[in-house]
């Protein structure tokens, strides 16, 4: 009878050892796709910088490089933003002097060798201009009309930022958490991230077992990084090249239990007591993860991954039953206030912000914080008409609320979706319609047209 119920106790041990990894890896692969995420809105300011190269005219290399710095000075973590010719040359850049030969860098040779535009995630590098430094690269190619290379537009990003960002609560002793390439070399890894970056883990097989299907996988098998035997999590990091692991040392989950075990035959009311509290212990610490992967700590809304599934679920749902439009907000100058007041200023008017949105809006719509100072509403069964009307109501009211320390104002790009247009194009129009709000002056809303779609 003890035998069995150790036996049972063992493995309820080990089930909840395989769920708090796959918990440390879901989360991890959340701060890696914000993360990224982030950069890539980055790489769309680059191209900007960069395009007039592709016209008629000469991109005048004193602005594109002053250009290049103020982005680079509002993203701590970005090491470098490089502009590159078809025959990789560094025409501008965020550095000083003669820009490194980067002929050999993959980030280059990927749209070179390849008549592809689509985003290139770089594996961990050494620097060749920040002695000792590791980056991974963000790499896009725009092309002409008729697919020739025109430039590439790449960001150098420290991976320093994927270490302090993966700073999650790990709830059991000895529990690891890591972002690895699909071929296993190593982003980052809390704890000993200096002593791990840039190296090469063998799993091919289970990460090749990664796929949009099956996007996680967990074993128990010994850690190539510290020889431990580990609960490994893996999760494949949605949209991008990466994964994402949690790991638990089966030493350390297993000494509670080793140790009731031991104790059974003449405690065992205690034990009882014991296995009760660890399953309540267990059942917080999952609904503390399951509250962190849907809500946004600072503002009490939706974070993103919440408010992007929300957005997914409306759409299949409302395929044939009516209109969804999305309203893309952005806070204007929201820089100048963390510079002037303090982040902790800035952080209490998202907070009013956020609390001004979820009022102003009706019980059918859901707001989330998208990033930084970005929200999203999703209207179900409003066309663009009633859409362009909440916006309006939204930006009005956030201007008449929110005035101190300094008067807040919004812009608002809003896009309907089509019955034929996918999730994704009526985002990226909505970031479009943004984009020219703030380009048109800033504190207005501005409607997407039927075009208007992201280059």
């Amino acid at each position: 009878m003890i035998g069995l119920y150790a036996l049972h106790d063992r493995n309820t041990v080990v089930s909840n050892g395989e769920r708090v990894a796959s918990q440390i890896a879901e989360q991890t692969a959340l701060v890696a796709e914000g993360t990224i995420d982030a950069a890539r809105q980055l790489l769309r300011a680059v191209e900007q910088i960069a395009q007039p190269a592709t016209k008629d005219r000469k991109r005048d290399a004193d602005t594109a490089h002053a250009a290049l710095l103020r982005l680079k000075n509002q993203t701590p973590y970005i090491m470098d933003l490089l502009i590159i010719s078809p025959d990789g040359r560094i025409t501008d850049w965020t550095g000083l002097g003669k820009p490194p030969d980067i002929h050999d860098r993959e980030y280059y040779r990927y749209h070179a060798g390849a008549a592809t535009s689509s985003l290139y995630v770089g594996e961990p590098q050494l620097s060749k201009v920040h002695k000792d430094r590791w980056f991974f690269a963000l790499s896009e190619a725009i092309r002409d009309s008729q697919g020739r290379l025109s430039f590439i537009a790449v960001a150098i990003i420290d991976n320093k930022i994927l270490y302090e960002r993966l700073g999650i609560e790990l709830a059991l002793p000895g529990s690891t958490q890591a972002l690895l390439s699909e071929n296993g070399a190593v982003y980052a890894r809390r704890p000993d991230h200096d002593s791990n970056v840039g190296k090469q883990i063998s799993r091919p097989k289970e990460l090749s077992a990664l796929t949009e299907n099956k996007p996680s996988i967990t074993i128990r098998s010994q850690s190539q990084l510290d020889h431990k035997m580990r609960i490994l999590s893996w999760h494949k990091v949605g949209g991008y090249p990466l994964v994402s692991a949690g790991t638990v040392v089966m030493d350390e989950l297993l000494l509670p239990w080793r140790q009731r075990t031991g104790l059974l035959t003449v405690l065992w009311v205690v034990l009882c007591i014991v296995i009760i509290s660890f399953a309540r212990r267990a059942n917080a610490i999952s609904r503390r993860h399951t509250e962190l992967a849907s809500i946004d700590s600072l503002t009490g809304i939706s974070n993103r991954r919440s408010i992007l599934n929300t957005a997914a679920f409306l759409d299949r749902s409302q395929n044939d039953s009516g209109n969804l439009s999305i309203l893309m907000i952005d806070v204007d100058h929201f820089k100048d206030v963390n510079d002037q007041f303090g982040h902790q200023v800035g952080d209490q008017i998202l907070q009013q912000i956020s609390d001004v949105l979820r009022k102003q809006i009706r019980e059918t719509d859901i707001v989330g914080r998208y990033g930084g100072e970005e929200f999203l509403v999703l209207m179900p069964d409003t066309g663009s008409e009633g859409a362009m009307l909440v916006a309006e109501k939204l930006r009005q009211a956030i201007s008449d609320r929110i005035t101190l320390p300094k008067p807040i104002t919004i812009s608002i790009g809003v896009a309907a979706k089509s019955a034929d247009a996918t999730l994704d194009r009526t985002f990226a129009r909505a970031d479009k319609a943004l984009y020219r709000a703030k380009g048109e002056g800033r504190n207005c809303v501005r409607l997407a047209g039927a075009d208007d779609v992201q280059k």
